[in-house]
């Protein structure tokens, strides 16, 4: 594979998976104490929710320019990129659609405790989700790197 890869956007994807990680620490925390609380705050959840998702996007939006970056620094284009970007593209329509679908749910529920108790059960799956994608985009990616960048890691 004749490759000429800017180290730097590696770099950038590990920073952007880090951001992610953090945030996923935060919000499990949060809704963690959240749940303790006698009267679960539907609205304040809604509204982390919605942070969340627009955190998101966000972060799609640069992983998308970043593997567009990394497709093109392959001289005679690559399957194993493109293969990334169609799971990864796949993935996020997946983890946009849950939590869209939390939100819609929690929006409705306003009060009810099973509702709460559900909620944080599927923001927990949807968590895990998240850190199950970005574990296995972070090893494809990495796999896309050149064995001389490998071997500086």
């Amino acid at each position: 594979m004749n490759t000429k890869v800017d180290d730097g956007l590696f770099e950038q994807w590990k920073s952007e998976h880090r951001d992610i990680n953090m945030l996923m620490i935060e919000l499990t925390e949060w809704i963690s104490i959240q749940s303790k609380r006698r009267n679960s705050q539907f609205e304040d959840t809604v509204k982390k929710l919605a942070g969340l998702d627009s955190q998101l996007q966000a972060h799609f939006a640069r992983e998308e320019t970043l593997c567009d970056r990394i497709a093109e620094s392959y001289q005679a284009g690559s399957w194993e990129a493109e293969a990334v970007r169609r799971q990864s593209d796949r993935d996020h329509m997946d983890i946009k659609n849950r939590l869209k679908h939390l939100i819609d749910r929690m929006q409705e529920a306003k009060s009810e405790q099973d509702a709460w108790s559900e909620g944080a059960y599927e923001l927990g799956l949807i968590i895990d989700i998240i850190e199950q994608h970005e574990e296995q985009e972070s090893e494809s990616v990495c796999s896309l790197l050149p064995v001389n960048i490998q071997k500086t890691k």
